[in-house]
């Protein structure tokens, strides 16, 4: 998958939760009403399909779209060195 197919894969699940139907990539999910459980609820989402983890500590570090772009490609990025 390539980056632009993250950013536009994690985009539509954000965008698909109500309360993130206008969200921005670079936007803060909290000052949208995100909570910890939305923020698991999203990682649940996006890790079931890309078959890759991210910490939850991390990700609510990186509280955008661009944010979990960067976290989840690392991650791809070090699973394909690994490999």
């Amino acid at each position: 998958m390539s980056e632009q197919e993250l950013r536009t894969y994690i985009a539509e699940v954000f965008r698909a939760k109500p309360i993130m139907e206008s969200i921005n990539e670079d936007d803060d999910f909290f000052d949208f009403g995100a909570s910890s459980l939305t923020v698991v609820d999203l990682q649940l989402d996006i890790e079931d399909k890309l078959g890759v983890t991210v910490s939850t500590s991390e990700l609510m570090k990186q509280p955008s779209i661009n944010g979990w772009v960067a976290a989840y490609a690392e991650k791809i990025s070090q699973q394909a060195s690994a490999a």
